[in-house]
């Protein structure tokens, strides 16, 4: 299958436009003039996962993280990055990376951990100011209601770890504490606290966020719940991987194995 079919499919999903200004997504190394016959999802590129890659026979590897992040002055195997970087490319491995463009898409990470927790009326945080030709009901994170109007933080966790067990929860507030408007960014989602509050919630489940960013949450009032940067991604490369083979059934499509939490 030739690349840039594959890229205008991963546009289809994740459209780029949907990422944050600061970001580094797309195809990040690569010649987009070549065939592609396999690709492979993860959530980070590492030495395992690029062996991964490499022993499936993948010719691409959509890794959420983007590598390289910070614009590089020079690309030597002095550097973590740098080798990484050169192995793939010596490898014949094209590297892309939806990031935050698949964070906010319309059935992205958010969207899909809103629904995990059972969330009513789920809308953005923050509505994107796009052309009219790209879909104005997305934006940066999500938010909605709780199922039944309130719920507990121990049943929001029991119904993430339904679909995601390698969870590491962590909670300012007691398991039985009733929340009832949650606010969702994955990853490391504390930064959008204040966002979170604006749109008057009570709750926010994010991947990790800081002691001091904890401490401003139970300062408005805010439970903060936090499930590991790792668990809060990871499933959702997985997804990715079957929106993929699905939408390209000649192409084949796996998602990371050997990758794990460790963090």
């Amino acid at each position: 299958m030739q690349f840039d079919s594959i890229l205008t499919v991963l546009q289809e999903i994740a459209p780029l436009e949907y990422a944050e200004s600061w970001d580094n997504v797309g195809l990040l190394a690569g010649h987009r003039g070549r065939s592609i016959s396999s690709v492979m999802t993860c959530l980070t590129l590492t030495s395992t996962t690029l062996q991964e890659a490499i022993d499936e026979r993948a010719e691409l590897i959509v890794c959420h993280h983007p590598i390289p992040f910070k614009p590089l002055s020079k690309i030597t195997s002095d550097t973590t990055t740098g080798k990484l970087l050169l192995d793939a490319i010596e490898a014949g491995v094209a590297i892309y990376s939806p990031h935050t463009a698949w964070d906010n898409a319309q059935t992205g990470i958010n969207q899909q951990l809103a629904e995990m927790i059972g969330l009513t009326s789920i809308k953005p945080l923050q509505v994107f100011s796009l052309p009219k030709s790209i879909d104005e009901t997305v934006g940066v994170g999500r938010y909605g209601i709780a199922s039944g109007s309130k719920d507990s933080i121990g049943k929001l966790l029991q119904r993430i770890q339904a679909t995601i067990p390698s969870i590491e929860p962590r909670h300012t507030h007691r398991l039985e504490h009733l929340v009832s408007k949650i606010g969702i960014v994955c990853g490391s989602g504390g930064s959008m606290l204040a966002l979170v509050a604006s749109r008057g919630c009570d709750a926010m489940l994010t991947g990790e966020a800081t002691y001091h960013q904890c401490l401003e949450a139970e300062s408005l009032g805010i439970a903060m719940i936090m499930i590991g940067h790792h668990a809060s991604e990871s499933f959702a490369m997985k997804s990715l991987s079957s929106q993929l083979q699905a939408k390209m059934p000649s192409l084949r499509v796996v998602s990371s194995q050997r990758e794990v939490s460790r963090f």
